[in-house]
Formats: C-alpha cells, structure tokens, sequence
C-alpha cells in the first residue's frame, strides 16, 4: 500500500461529526493558489493538494478527540 493509499484510507475511516463540513473546506481560491505555487510536473497538482488538507483535518480530529478522552 502506498503512502497515498495510507492516506485516503485514514481519511475515510476517521469519522467526523462536524456540525459545518464547509468549514474546514478548501475553496477554489484556496486550491488554485496551491497549485500554481505546487506546479511543477505541467500538472495542476489540486487533488494531491486537496488530499493533503484532508489528511490534515482527520489528524486534527482524531487529536482534538483524543484529548476530550484524556480529560475525562
């Protein structure tokens, strides 16, 4: 299994119960700045960039969760 792989499969497993799904959201603003600064290849790289914030957000889930656990 590539890192890639590694990746998407612990974003789909995370679950998250966040009242506003848009607000960890990457605009298009957002993404298309990424990618021209992430260009390199003569590719758009906004579905690798993308998965990065996602990656990103289901760590900070899991982190903010487990310190709630750690509290109780």
């Amino acid at each position: 299994m590539s890192e890639i792989e590694k990746m998407k499969r612990y974003i789909e497993r995370t679950k998250m119960d966040i009242k506003n799904p848009l607000q960890y959201a990457m605009n298009m603003r957002e993404a298309f700045e990424l990618s021209k600064q992430a260009h390199g290849c003569g590719d758009l790289p906004i579905e690798m960039i993308n998965l990065a914030f996602n990656y990103g957000k289901a760590k900070g889930y899991r982190a903010a969760k487990a310190e709630g656990r750690a509290r109780a």
